[in-house]
C-alpha cells in the first residue's frame, strides 16, 4: 500500500529524548520543586523520579509531591520547569534522517507532539524538522485536545483516507491510541531505554501494527502494510 500520510511524534521517536534532554530536565524541574516547597534532597528526589517513571507512572511530579506532602505549587513548578524551556543544540541521527528522506519520497510528512507548544517547536527547529514535514503539530500537554483530537484534524484538513495513513510514535497510550482511534495504521517506537519502554497496553486502542527500536525501520515495513 503507498501511503497518503505519514504522522510521526517527536520525543523519542525522531530524537533520543531521554537519554540526551531527560536528566538536565529532571534536574531543572527538581530545583523548582524544591523551590516550592518540596522538602527532600536533590539527588533523593531524583533518584525517586526515575523509580516512579521506571514504574510507569505518567504524572511523575504529582506522584513525588503527594509521596512527601509537598504543595500542589511545587508539582506546578517541576511541570512548568520540565516543559517549558530552551533546548540546546539538536540534530538528527543519521539513519533517522536517511530514513526521513525515504518516507518523505513516498508520502507528505506531518509531526505531531505533545508537551509545551514552543518548547516543542524550538525542539523542532533545532532538527530541521519545518524543512521536512508538511505539516507540524504541537499538542499543549496541559489543553483539552489530546493527540486523537489532532491527529482527526490532520485527517480532515489533508482529505487523507485513515486507513492509508501510518502513524508511528513511543506511547502506547498517545500515538498508537490516537492511530487506532483513528483507524490509522499504528506503528511503535521502543527505544531501549526511553521513558515509555516500559509501558504496557492499556487497552485494545494501545496495540501497535508493529513494534519497531527506530524509525530508521519504518521505510521496510511500508511494503507489509495492506
Amino acid at each position: 500500500m503507498k501511503p497518503q500520510g505519514i504522522v510521526l511524534d517527536l520525543d523519542d521517536t525522531l530524537f533520543d529524548t531521554t537519554r540526551l534532554l531527560l536528566p538536565w530536565a529532571d534536574r531543572r524541574a527538581v530545583a523548582a520543586m524544591r523551590a516550592a516547597g518540596l522538602v527532600l534532597g536533590e539527588e533523593a528526589a531524583l533518584r525517586r523520579l526515575l523509580e516512579i517513571r521506571g514504574a510507569g507512572v505518567v504524572r511523575t511530579f504529582a506522584a513525588l509531591a503527594a509521596e512527601t506532602g509537598a504543595p500542589d505549587s511545587a508539582v506546578a513548578a517541576g511541570e512548568d520547569a520540565w516543559f517549558d524551556y530552551d533546548p540546546p543544540p539538536m540534530s538528527l541521527e543519521p539513519d533517522v534522517a536517511a530514513a526521513l528522506d525515504e518516507l518523505a519520497a513516498l508520502a507528505p510528512l506531518a509531526l505531531f507532539t505533545s508537551g509545551h507548544p514552543a518548547t516543542q517547536r524550538r525542539k523542532a527547529e533545532r532538527l530541521g524538522l519545518p524543512a521536512r514535514f508538511a505539516d507540524l503539530r504541537y499538542v499543549d500537554f496541559r489543553g483539552s485536545d489530546g493527540k486523537t483530537e489532532v491527529l482527526a484534524s490532520i485527517l480532515r484538513d489533508h482529505r487523507w483516507d485513515a486507513a492509508r495513513v501510518i502513524v508511528c510514535g513511543d506511547r502506547p497510550d498517545g500515538d498508537v491510541r490516537a492511530a487506532n482511534r483513528n483507524g490509522c495504521v499504528a506503528v511503535l517506537v521502543r527505544r531501549e531505554g526511553s521513558e515509555f519502554a516500559n509501558v504496557a497496553p492499556a487497552s485494545p486502542d494501545d496495540v501497535p501494527w508493529r513494534t519497531i527500536a527506530s524509525v530508521a525501520e519504518l521505510p521496510g515495513l511500508l511494503d507489509d502494510v495492506h
